[in-house]
């Protein structure tokens, strides 16, 4: 019979050597981890996250896993949610460490968007986009356009069109200059607050995790930014991507709105994508989610969890019953909605003055959504 599991936390920056050996063990074990998100650098770097900590999972005295999380008063959250687009427990395979059983060990209540690991009862399955790059842009060119031909017809329409009446483009596949990220952070805000959503670059600590991956480029790791300017110079796309020279983990797109018409963001997208094939990656990573685009550049490469485990210490509120499983469904669709908002403030806003302010905001734009659907 194997020893039960039990943990203690950690700040990320009291990793030892020994826990970054056996950490690289783990990941090696296991082909999802194989991404930038599970590296500890990113760990690392996310040092200064408010409330973050690493629980050391251990079974007797030898270390079954490591969690990087953060903790909102009784939530616990992926280390620094909302920006870490997939986690889960980096531990060996043949541990099969549920949510459940973590938050069993850890306690407190675990929100997870993209849990990575085997099926999780309760939880619902999201797919995870990705291209395979090996082999050249050459083939890989010829692969996506037989996958949509009318999709990459238009784009080359776009891109034609552009060039006609703003001229040629230029491409940076590292653009390092201090003014990009900038741009790129006042247009991803601007595009927040006219799609309503909630501003997580506003609390300060996510730029700073930005600007700290940034700084960590040089080793092999961390935050590449691409761009799109016209040859006079201006931005018209760019993104910022996580990045371990294996997978480039597309993260922050924008572009001009004023030049939407001719698809920048898209064909920044593209650019990209060729240029990881020449430089020898294996994936190209873009998240969860439905785009139509995602559909016609990128493949379903397995799935993902996201959903709730609640430890059996941890008192269930009268709003979380509500819109649970037991609850009829237009409640259950709104709560969920709701949820994932206050997720997003939870792991943003470490003020109450700042949770408030997002809170109010959320339910106004949830409202104004509802009122504008029911006059159309």
């Amino acid at each position: 019979m194997r020893p039960p599991l039990t943990a203690h936390e950690i700040h990320p920056r009291e990793l030892t050597p020994e826990h970054e050996a056996l950490w690289a063990q783990f990941r090696a074990l296991d082909p999802r981890l194989a991404h930038p998100y599970f590296d500890v650098r990113f760990t690392q770097a996310a040092g200064d996250v408010p409330g973050g900590a690493v629980a050391i999972l251990a079974r007797g005295d030898r270390v079954a896993g490591f969690f990087p999380l953060q903790r909102r008063r009784n939530l616990v959250q992926p280390l620094a949610a909302p920006l870490s687009d997939y986690h889960g427990v980096i531990a060996s395979p043949d541990e099969k460490i549920s949510p459940q059983a973590l938050m069993g060990t850890i306690g407190g209540a675990l929100s997870a968007d993209a849990w990575v690991g085997a099926a999780v009862p309760g939880f619902q399955r999201r797919e995870r986009m990705a291209t395979r790059v090996e082999g050249g842009a050459a083939a890989l060119q010829s692969r996506l356009e037989a996958k949509n031909r009318k999709f990459w017809k238009n784009m080359k329409r776009k891109t034609r069109r552009l060039e006609e009446e703003v001229g040629p483009t230029r491409f940076t596949w590292d653009d390092r200059a201090p003014e990009t990220l900038d741009w790129l952070i006042a247009a991803k805000r601007a595009q927040y607050a006219r799609t309503r959503r909630h501003d997580i670059f506003a609390c300060g600590w996510t730029l700073d995790l930005l600007t700290a991956l940034r700084e960590r480029h040089g080793e092999g790791f961390g935050l590449r930014i691409a761009s799109l300017r016209t040859a006079k110079g201006e931005l018209m796309a760019a993104e910022a991507s996580l990045d371990d020279n294996r997978t480039l983990h597309l993260w922050f797109p924008v572009y001009d709105f004023a030049h939407r018409r001719y698809g920048p963001g898209m064909y920044l997208t593209w650019l990209q994508l060729k240029k990881a094939a020449d430089e020898g990656y294996a994936e190209v990573d873009f998240g969860c989610g439905d785009g139509d685009y995602k559909a016609s550049l990128a493949d379903v490469m397995g799935y993902v969890w996201r959903g709730s485990a609640v430890s059996d210490r941890t008192t269930r509120t009268a709003l979380t019953r509500l819109f649970d499983g037991r609850a009829p469904q237009p409640l259950r669709r709104l709560g969920a909605s709701m949820s994932r908002r206050l997720d997003i403030i939870n792991a943003c806003e470490i003020s109450p003055a700042g949770w408030m302010t997002g809170a109010a905001s959320a339910g106004w734009a949830m409202i104004s959504r509802k009122e504008a659907g029911t006059a159309s």
